[in-house]
């Protein structure tokens, strides 16, 4: 169950479907499209699918318009699920005797057991770099031309351009294999950090505002509710990121960020630690996981001001260790 057992399927299939994780981010996405990318290079029909489609702020990834809504027709001899750490994540997938073995590609600690085929490497900074060593073990020397964008795509946005602490020289040395494809770094971290739309910029203000510094200074927290949502006209997608902004308060260890999604009655929590604290064991206790510096968790049928109170009580405990 590992990543010699995925090439074992690539080599023996010929038609493949990919997809990613529900409302996608830039690592998720950018990783399907440049595996999909990849096996296309290697003579194999690879198809595309997010049931989101490509989110506004990600519809500069090349590949974006080969993105299908809905699952393809047809019998795949494997179906890839990348950046997908639960099965809560995974979008509607065909039936097994249509999707083939189900091969999940992540880099996240915390799993479920969910797929037929795990390759889940946490040592790995983004599931973009799991990408590239699926490439080299399929004896793929040179990364295609489009594959090599959303690869590094996927790896900026999960390094946060190269800023958080599992970023190593590793890592910069496959982004110039990368940039040697002819990626535009500039076009990609623009794009990632800096393209913000009024409506973007109006939800920042409002999740400033409603920034709560809590436990001695150690816990930033912001919860967004439909009301904000509604006040700045944002869109789901737009919070991507914004936990960031409680880290950098000096003294903070833990920044948290609570919203619910305009569809259903859950309540999504995305987690960042400064260093010391390890937010995946405090995502674990409401459900997640993820990785020490970056977590978060999903909590079914729940309001939202019991979930901060919860995760309050929760995140007391890991600080309480340092």
């Amino acid at each position: 169950m590992s990543r010699a057992r995925a090439v074992e399927l690539v080599r023996a299939g010929s038609r493949f479907l990919v997809t990613c994780h529900v409302r996608p981010d830039a690592d998720a996405l950018g990783s399907a499209l440049g595996l999909a990318a990849i096996l296309r290079s290697i003579g194999k029909d690879a198809l595309v699918y997010s049931q989101d489609g490509v989110p506004p702020l990600l519809q500069f990834l090349d590949g974006k318009e080969k993105v299908a809504r809905d699952v393809p027709p047809g019998r795949f001899d494997a179906t890839f699920v990348m950046d997908a750490a639960a099965r809560e994540l995974v979008p509607p997938l065909p039936p097994s005797e249509r999707s083939g073995p189900v091969v999940i590609v992540d880099h996240h600690a915390a799993a479920d057991g969910f797929g037929d085929v795990i390759v889940r490497e946490v040592d790995a900074v983004a599931t973009g770099e799991v990408v590239l060593r699926l490439m080299q073990s399929l004896g793929v020397k040179d990364v295609p031309r489009d594959a090599a964008q959303p690869v590094y795509a996927a790896i900026v946005a999960d390094t946060g351009g190269f800023r958080y602490s599992g970023t190593n020289a590793t890592t910069h040395r496959l982004a110039a294999q990368l940039l040697e494809q002819g990626v535009d770094p500039w076009q990609v971290a623009s794009h990632l950090f800096e393209r913000w739309a009024p409506q973007r910029m109006a939800l920042l203000g409002e999740v400033l505002r409603a920034m709560k510094i809590e436990l001695d200074g150690r816990l930033a927290i912001v919860a967004v509710d439909r009301e904000m949502m509604a006040r700045t006209g944002a869109s789901d997608d737009m919070i991507e990121g914004m936990v960031n902004y409680g880290r950098m308060l000096e003294g903070v260890e833990i920044a948290a960020l609570l919203w619910t999604p305009e569809k259903g009655q859950d309540v999504k929590i995305s987690l960042r630690s400064a260093g010391r604290a390890d937010v995946a064991a405090l995502a674990v206790t409401l459900g997640g996981g993820g990785h020490r510096a970056a977590a978060g968790a999903s909590v079914r049928n729940a309001e939202l001001a019991t979930v901060v109170a919860r995760l309050r009580d929760e995140a007391a405990k890991v600080l309480a260790r340092h």
